[in-house]
């Protein structure tokens, strides 16, 4: 009677004993699942847990454990990098700007200086290219000395009358038979051509005169032949090449 008392109240203690051991396993299942369900945000990392002294002297076994990181710490690392990136592209880009800045401003200083110098240089060593097809040039004393002998000797004929006094002036100058300067070919008593010479100081030119100067000067005009030398009022010659005005030009 009495072993099947006990035989029975060890069952019995072993019947309690794998119930509790049951209801454990499901306690511990339950804290494991909301743990493991927080985990897709964050990140897993795995260590040893460690103790000071050495396993072999404690006898504790290393086991891997999990270091759980949250998605909060990550955003805030990458928003720290991103933003000392764009600050240091801000600050490069800043310094690059301002340097060609300052070196253009001290290049626009000193340029105008040189280019100025340099103008000034090719003016004074470079005359002026004739473009008349007797490539003469004259002073403003000439100019002036010019205009009077053209006023006085056709200051009533029509512009062209003017120009084509101008152009036999040049073709005397050019020419092998008279003087090379101007004041020679209108001073000359030998032919007298510019008798008009003497009454110089009492002349008047007005822009007529010296806009029919500049018009053979610059070229626009081919009225006589380069051998015509002479005008007048009646023919100095044989040969009439044209008559302007009240004047016959002849060669």
């Amino acid at each position: 009677m009495r072993k099947r008392i006990l035989g029975a109240a060890v069952l019995f203690s072993f019947i309690v004993s794998l119930t509790a051991a049951s209801n454990m396993k499901e306690d511990v299942k339950i804290k494991e699942v909301p743990a493991m369900e927080g985990l897709a945000a964050g990140s897993i990392r795995f260590a040893h847990s460690f103790t000071p002294e050495s396993d072999e002297k404690t006898g504790i076994e290393k086991k891997e454990s999990m270091i759980v990181t949250s998605a909060y710490d990550d955003d805030l690392m990458q928003e720290k990098i991103r933003t000392t990136k764009e600050t240091q592209m801000e600050e490069t880009a800043q310094a690059v700007q301002e340097t060609p800045a300052e070196q253009n401003a001290q290049t626009v200083q000193e340029a105008p200086a040189e280019q100025d110098a340099q103008i000034v240089q090719e003016t004074q060593a470079a005359p002026a290219t004739p473009e008349n097809r007797w490539h003469i040039t004259l002073s403003p004393d000439e100019t002036e000395l010019l205009a009077r002998i053209v006023w006085l000797e056709s200051q009533g004929e029509p512009v062209k009358g003017q120009q084509a006094v101008v152009e036999v002036v040049f073709n005397r100058m050019r020419s092998d038979v008279y003087p090379d300067t101007l004041y020679e070919v209108l001073s000359q008593k030998n032919p007298v051509q510019f008798c008009s010479f003497k009454n110089r100081d009492r002349a008047k030119p007005t822009q007529k005169e010296y806009d029919s100067i500049q018009q053979v000067l610059d070229g626009k005009t081919r009225i006589l032949r380069d051998d015509t030398m002479y005008f007048s009022t009646f023919p100095l010659t044989e040969h009439v090449e044209v008559k302007i005005g009240g004047h016959y030009f002849c060669y």
